[in-house]
């Protein structure tokens, strides 16, 4: 029996997003239970509010290292072919929902390499940064990541909101590789923040926190997600929104404070 390889689907808008969640890691200890409805609550709130963003959304076995890498560089790829066609600019927003790790490298300041745990293994912040210098210099991308990339310190004081959590399941984003300890001083975020960044970057907590998997609201769904979901809108300003996600964080007892990194001054939402 032959099976015929799925098509990837052809680039139509300007304005696309690229969700990847997963729930489903090797052994069921390491398993997460919010990603997979973190991707589709941003796509419904998208298809709602930003109907114009073209949604992609792959899952759980599907989001590979080479296809994470790939998927992103076609897309990068289609939307050049369709500039060149039409001179419209867009935005490419991709959003990553799972475990986050370390691991040990000898060319980085603090032993390690920051990265991003999908489900055939890390796939390390230099990758990312790789994806950032083939970026076109005009094509807008927001990058956000929901997942850990290290250890526990804590939030900062904010105020103005009531509490909607439900307490009975936090589960760290963090996936532990076998003989390593988590670091325990910050030196670079996956992001690698500097004047060679060209996304704009939202990390789920600080390097040296852990972010959240819980129950909300009668949902599984990531900490960060549900609070940044809440925090953006037509033409609002992306130093906006990652305030409004620390205050709702902080006040809903969230160890965990968002970043937000690269060249996001005085950038917004599509109008």
């Amino acid at each position: 029996m032959c099976f015929k390889r799925q098509q990837p689907t052809a680039i139509s808008s300007p304005y696309v997003y690229l969700g990847f969640g997963i729930n489903d890691y090797y052994g069921d200890a390491n398993d997460l239970r919010g990603c997979v409805n973190d991707i589709n609550n941003e796509v419904k709130k998208l298809n709602k509010e930003f109907p114009e963003f073209q949604c992609l959304k792959y899952f759980d076995s599907q989001v590979t290292t080479g296809f994470f890498m790939s998927e992103i560089r076609r897309v990068m790829t289609e939307l050049k072919d369709l500039y060149d066609r039409t001179d419209e600019i867009g935005m490419l927003y991709i959003k990553y929902s799972g475990h986050g790790t370390q691991i040990p490298s000898r060319n980085e300041p603090n032993g390690f390499d920051e990265a991003l745990y999908l489900h055939n293994g890390p796939l390390i912040d230099d990758n990312i940064w790789q994806l950032q210098q083939e970026t076109p210099d005009w094509l807008p991308v927001v990058a956000k990541f929901d997942s850990c990339y290290s250890g526990d310190i804590g939030s900062r004081g904010l105020a103005g909101a009531v509490s909607l959590v439900n307490y009975g399941y936090r589960k760290a984003r963090f996936m532990p590789m076998p003989g390593v300890p988590r670091m325990t001083k910050p030196v670079k975020k996956i992001a690698k923040s500097d004047d060679g960044q060209r996304w704009i970057v939202f990390s789920g907590c600080g390097e040296e926190q852990t972010s959240a998997d819980a129950y909300i609201n009668g949902q599984y769904q990531g900490a960060f997600t549900w609070a940044d979901l809440k925090s953006y809108s037509r033409g609002s300003g992306f130093a906006r929104e990652i305030d409004f996600c620390k205050e709702r964080l902080f006040l809903n007892h969230f160890q965990q404070v968002p970043e937000l990194s690269g060249p996001y001054e005085n950038k917004f939402m599509p109008i």
